[in-house]
């Protein structure tokens, strides 16, 4: 049975609802302080309708990263050709925007209670997509995942240290320290060490 618009947007709101308190409390406790009872009673709403939507606190979570990692996978998936700095402000300024409207879960993700397996998650996303790109330009598998790497740890780095200590930068200035790092991150490839 089809549900009725009206019955999609209850639902719609119920589980903005579950995942603002299920926020609220990861934000403040980390996930061992997040309880089914404390996010029910935050939003109003009994334990059985949470259990309708989610089966743990740990799926309010899961949905959450998955959302946030899948938008961001559509962003730069389809990356333009990483040599050419100034065709991927668009894809830069895309995943400020998105990160900016998603401000309270970066953060909260991003912080020492964050979740260390959605960074892990997020890198991964970055190395892939970065690692075809390279490959495209004929770097070597191996080059292309260190490279990929390390413009991931540094790129979330950036991000985390934004998200946290200064928010209101402008999206142009962030941009423009994005592309530096990736101009860093590919300025030489790698060599093997020498024996001494």
């Amino acid at each position: 049975m089809e549900m009725s618009p009206r019955g999609a947007l209850n639902r719609q709101r119920t589980i903005q609802d579950i995942e603002s308190a299920f926020l609220t409390l990861y934000q403040r406790d980390g996930i061992d302080g997040v309880s089914i009872s404390g996010i029910c009673q935050a939003c109003g709403i009994a334990r059985s309708t949470f259990y309708l939507y989610f089966e743990d606190k740990f799926a309010v979570l899961q949905g959450v990263e998955d959302r946030l990692l899948s938008a961001l996978w559509e962003i730069c998936r389809n990356l333009p050709d990483v040599m050419d700095h100034t065709s991927g402000t668009e894809t830069a300024l895309s995943t400020v925007t998105h990160i900016r409207e998603n401000l309270e879960w970066y953060r909260a993700l991003l912080s020492n209670r964050g979740d260390p397996m959605f960074v892990y998650r997020w890198k991964k996303d970055i190395v892939e997509s970065l690692r075809r790109k390279l490959e495209q330009r004929n770097v070597t598998k191996l080059d292309a995942e260190i490279q990929g790497v390390l413009f991931s740890s540094a790129l979330i780095g950036l991000y985390t240290h934004v998200t946290m200590e200064c928010p209101d930068i402008p999206d142009r200035t962030l941009c423009r320290y994005m592309d530096d790092l990736l101009a860093r991150s590919l300025r030489q490839p790698i060599t093997p060490a020498q024996p001494y």
